[in-house]
């Protein structure tokens, strides 16, 4: 795999959608600053759960990834923007469906913390991403991580399928493993560090 850390985020996200590994070095440099959003509103929360934070606010730098275009500013400022939205939705739908967390008031959320973050988060970040992607290819056959990264860039069950020429049940069959398997790798996975 090619060594994109020299490139800036804009020359990352030159061909956006950008391919995977760019998208790896991407979510690498991110990844910390969407784990220190899902702490903290997490822990907002009596019984929040941190794992749908995670998950949600992946959700919301993957969108930020493939949704960005120069015109909406700083690449790190607009992906901060995506995920702490995505993580208010995220809480306005838990305290929909829980009576069990804190009475905060939404006009609360708006305290917390920019998440951005700094250059020493971003290196510890890509150390424990590393180590992570390490642990996913020692795990995942080869087609599962294929589909994996292909559906994070948004691609169909059907694209999929075209792609790798296999029928679309083999790339649901393997997104499905494949999401088990990452959910018994990273169950409780907490964020311990400084912020």
């Amino acid at each position: 795999m090619s060594d994109y850390s020299s490139l800036s985020d804009l020359e990352l996200l030159a061909n956006n959608p950008p391919d995977s590994a760019k998208t790896t070095e991407l979510i690498s440099r991110y990844m910390k600053m969407v784990l220190a959003a899902a702490r903290k509103f997490s822990e907002r929360y009596n019984r929040a759960d941190y794992e749908d934070f995670v998950s949600d606010g992946m959700d919301g730098l993957l969108a930020a990834i493939r949704g960005y275009d120069e015109s909406r500013g700083e690449f790190g400022t607009y992906a901060s923007v995506c995920v702490t939205n995505r993580l208010r939705n995220t809480a306005r739908m838990a305290q929909r469906h829980s009576s069990n967390l804190r009475g905060a008031d939404f006009d609360e959320l708006a305290d917390i913390a920019d998440p951005a973050p700094t250059p020493e988060e971003v290196v510890l970040a890509k150390e424990s991403y590393e180590s992570a992607l390490r642990k996913v290819a020692s795990e995942l056959s080869e087609l599962e991580r294929k589909c994996i990264f292909a559906a994070t860039m948004g691609l169909s069950y059907t694209e999929i399928a075209s792609e790798f020429q296999v029928d679309v049940k083999t790339v649901d069959n393997a997104l499905s493993r494949a999401r088990t398997k990452l959910r018994k790798m990273f169950r409780g996975l907490k964020f311990t560090g400084n912020s």
